[in-house]
């Protein structure tokens, strides 16, 4: 997972969106190649939206599952093809599961002592969840001290401060809502959906060169 973020910088991340409309978003992502994203768990419909997208475009794709919890939770992501896990908080139940299961899992943290802890259950890349009010001066203030552990900034993250989590130090950041506009995706409008994609991934390139 480190080398799939390291690579491709961004993590988009499908949460509560109707079958139709997330075939036709994550088209859009294999288009821009922003090829590794997130299913956020947390709706009715998940699993099915995971499990249809997983048959789709698995082959080119990596495709994990968000907010997973428990043990529970992660054995129905991964029997729906999710090829990682990830968590708003640390969980050691889900760090054993993912283990036994072979599935890589990137917990979230906030405090200095929960992203350490997380990286003594072995997390090789741990989300810091959520950046919207401290920014990134707290992830430079992180690393300061605990220089050895690669984040993912995750929460709050836009066009206007990715350059600045880059800057920061994190591997790599996972942007939900700032993606696209929902007229976009009513309207079916690819063009400036990727237009959008492609500034980001710009910005995200300049910035990590700096």
């Amino acid at each position: 997972m480190l080398s799939l973020v390291n690579r491709y910088k961004i993590v988009p991340i499908l949460r509560g969106m109707k079958l139709e409309d997330a075939l036709f978003i994550v088209d859009c992502f294999q288009e821009a190649q922003l090829n590794v994203l997130e299913v956020s768990l947390n709706q009715p419909n998940s699993l099915e939206v995971l499990e249809k997208l997983e048959m789709e475009f698995g082959k080119d794709m990596t495709i994990g599952a968000g907010t997973v919890l428990n043990k529970e939770i992660a054995k129905e992501a991964e029997n729906a093809g999710a090829a990682f896990f990830l968590g708003p908080n640390v969980s050691k139940e889900v760090a054993e599961i993912a283990s036994k299961l072979k599935v890589p899992y990137i917990p979230g943290a906030l405090s200095p002592t929960e992203i350490q802890y997380a990286n003594e259950l072995g997390a090789e890349l741990i989300k810091v969840f959520p950046v919207r009010q401290l920014g990134a001066s707290y992830i430079r203030d992180v690393l300061a001290s605990l220089n050895k552990v690669n984040l993912l900034a995750v929460g709050g993250v836009s066009s206007k401060n990715l350059g600045e989590f880059f800057l920061a130090g994190v591997k790599g950041v996972g942007v939900g809502s700032s993606l696209f506009e929902e007229e976009w995706i009513e309207k079916r409008d690819s063009k400036k959906i990727i237009e959008r994609l492609e500034n980001l991934k710009k910005v995200a390139n300049e910035k990590k060169e700096v």
